[in-house]
């Protein structure tokens, strides 16, 4: 009986979908390897410059929480010079008062680094943000107003500071939420509790889609890189996006063997019953995928940021 059936590979519902399944594990396996389907990146770097990142050393010295953070930022923009697209760049300071560290947004790395450099040449630097406190609010102000003026992209603000700060307007957390700037902080601190007493960045990156880490100097580099140059420029939404594409159409393709060969052959279910669940189950991964896709990794297509 079974015998004198067509082979399944020459049914149109066996075809079609294998042509699916392959070209979205194809689609995943290229965004894998070559990196498809990067977001287009604006970061703000604000760093922490007031007295308690050096304390009594000089302004910049080895080993203070400062140098260790214009050190990140030196591996930062040397990973992004090696992307297609890199990401938009600029860095600020930080301590009562925000000064640019950066003259504006440059995707040129090698220019972020010459401006930077020569920023960090002005002895008077460290006075110039009024070292004796530290306005967190108006760092951010200062960043999304700076991101405000860039078109539509991925909007990112990594603040780096020792957590001894001011709190955070309401009203600056509801502009960020507002155009989509996502607040990430990485607190140089072994006491991760202590600090968010005193700040609240734990909120501010919650409510804003951001990470919050703690960090210690000495990781600083590693953190900008693992971390936070990492999650910025993922791709992984448009892998999960096709790989689960994949299972779709993988739950097409079984519906003919799982038709004939279980359900008919092993478990002697008669041919409509077979069928419909068979078809019941692809229609339940159908629907099924895409809610899942959307609710743990995003749709790129609606929520392209990573």
């Amino acid at each position: 009986m079974y015998s004198r059936r067509r082979a399944l590979w020459l049914y149109p519902l066996f075809q079609i979908p294998l042509m699916l399944f392959a070209l979205c594990l194809l689609a995943a396996a290229l965004c894998w390897l070559l990196g498809l389907g990067r977001p287009n990146v604006a970061a703000a770097i604000a760093l922490d410059l007031s007295s308690s990142t050096y304390e009594n050393q000089p302004f910049n010295a080895p080993n203070t929480i400062v140098n260790q953070e214009l050190e990140a930022v030196r591996s930062y923009l040397t990973e992004n010079a090696k992307l297609n697209r890199p990401n938009q760049v600029q860095v600020f300071g930080f301590g009562a008062l925000v000064v640019p560290l950066t003259p504006s947004f440059q995707s040129d790395s090698a220019q972020v680094q010459t401006a930077l450099a020569q920023t960090l040449a002005d002895p008077n630097l460290s006075q110039r943000v009024l070292p004796g406190s530290t306005n967190v609010d108006a760092a951010l102000q200062s960043a999304q107003t700076a991101l405000s003026a860039l078109p539509a992209g991925c909007k990112e603000i990594l603040l780096v500071t020792d957590g001894t700060g001011d709190r955070i307007a309401d009203t600056t957390l509801q502009t960020a939420k507002a155009s989509k700037t996502r607040i990430n902080v990485l607190l140089v601190t072994s006491d991760l509790g202590q600090s968010l007493k005193n700040i609240d960045l734990a909120g501010a990156a919650l409510q804003t889609g951001g990470v919050i880490l703690p960090g210690q100097v000495g990781r600083l580099t590693t953190l900008f890189i693992d971390q936070f140059f990492t999650r910025f420029n993922s791709n992984l939404k448009w892998i999960f996006f096709w790989l689960g594409l994949a299972w779709v159409a993988l739950m097409w393709l079984l519906i003919l063997p799982l038709d004939r060969w279980i359900l008919q052959y092993w478990l002697k279910l008669p041919m409509n019953t077979s069928g419909q669940i068979t078809l019941g189950n692809a229609l339940f991964w159908t629907v099924l995928t895409p809610i899942i896709v959307w609710q743990v990794f995003g749709i790129p297509l609606i929520s392209p940021c990573s």
